[in-house]
């Protein structure tokens, strides 16, 4: 069981009408800078939302781009540009907040690993996946499924993973397809939200049993799957693999979508749990995390750790 972008359901970001108006600042979905200096997120305050940045170390925030609701922001491969999802479209804007375009309607952007290129999904609900020039130039179909999900760029930039649906809701099974659309494979097995390892050598997915979601690694060499975790009742998001590749950050949240930060060892040896939040992401160097939780402010904040969980460090303001 997949819960919808964790956070951002919970904050309602750009909802707008009342509610929002009264709604406490409340902030989700960081990303790193390439250099490990600054993080790029959402931020939202009354019926109002905006892309920000701010130095990883704390300090003033940065406002690059009022917008409506937020689904995604990413920090591309080379640092000039950030890339966010809101309203069904994609935009991209530079790190200064200057040249803000949009590049195509859909949803779940991914940028190629050398940031000329965004794999992106038709709608929220799936679809084909396109490969998007960043600039807002040419178009190129990758998939045709009605269902597709997650598209995830191989450090090569050779391939695209991404996972299928035959019906909304469905099982999903992971493929992977060449960067210019041909070569489609099915992998076999079911899974959800793949993420290629820093070698390129294993896909972590989610996989799906009657109970709920395990996390799962697909091993090219063989073609074998090790489940790395017990069962969870639902996950968020897709599994985030250290720069190192030794492990795997990740969502998991109980019946009622209160979520918690676990670090599973890619080698199957075991699980730490790091302790409530959602939306983690590694820093460039793997010494550090960020990510967002509620903790003694009215609404949701991005905080950065060490990767133990000590050195808690508060990067946005409580009002």
């Amino acid at each position: 069981m997949r819960i919808a972008a964790g956070l951002v359901a919970a904050l309602a970001l750009g909802a707008g009408g009342a509610a929002a108006r009264q709604s406490p600042p409340s902030y989700a979905l960081p990303s790193w800078s390439p250099d490990g200096q600054r993080l790029a997120f959402a931020s939202a305050s009354g019926a109002g939302s905006a892309v920000v940045t701010a130095a990883a170390g704390g300090g003033p925030l940065r406002r690059l781009s009022r917008t409506g609701a937020l689904s995604q922001v990413v920090w591309s491969p080379r640092g000039g540009r950030i890339a966010y999802g809101s309203h069904g479209r994609v935009y991209v804007i530079r790190s200064d907040g200057k040249q803000r375009h949009a590049v195509g309607s859909g949803a779940e952007a991914a940028w190629s690993p050398d940031g000329t290129r965004l794999a992106i999904v038709r709608s929220a609900v799936g679809g084909p996946i396109d490969s998007v020039d960043a600039g807002g130039g040419s178009r190129t179909r990758l998939t045709r499924g009605r269902l597709d999900h997650s598209p995830a760029w191989s450090p090569d930039g050779s391939r695209l993973a991404f996972s299928r649906a035959t019906t909304i809701g469905g099982p999903e099974t992971l493929y992977v397809v060449g960067a210019d659309g041909a070569g489609l494979r099915s992998l076999g097995p079911q899974g959800a939200s793949p993420a290629w390892s820093p070698d390129g050598r294993a896909l972590a997915f989610w996989q799906r049993n009657t109970e709920g979601v395990t996390l799962g690694v697909f091993r090219f060499a063989g073609e074998q799957v090790v489940t790395l975790t017990r069962t969870f009742a639902a996950y968020s998001r897709a599994p985030r693999w250290s720069p190192d590749g030794t492990k795997l950050l990740v969502t998991v949240c109980g019946l009622f979508g209160t979520c918690r930060l676990d670090v599973a060892a890619a080698d199957g040896r075991g699980v730490t749990r790091l302790g409530s939040g959602s939306d983690p992401a590694w820093s460039p160097d793997g010494s550090r995390i960020a990510f967002v939780q509620r903790r003694l402010c009215a609404g949701w904040s991005v905080f950065v750790a060490r990767v133990d969980g000590t050195g808690l460090r508060r990067i946005t303001p409580c009002r």
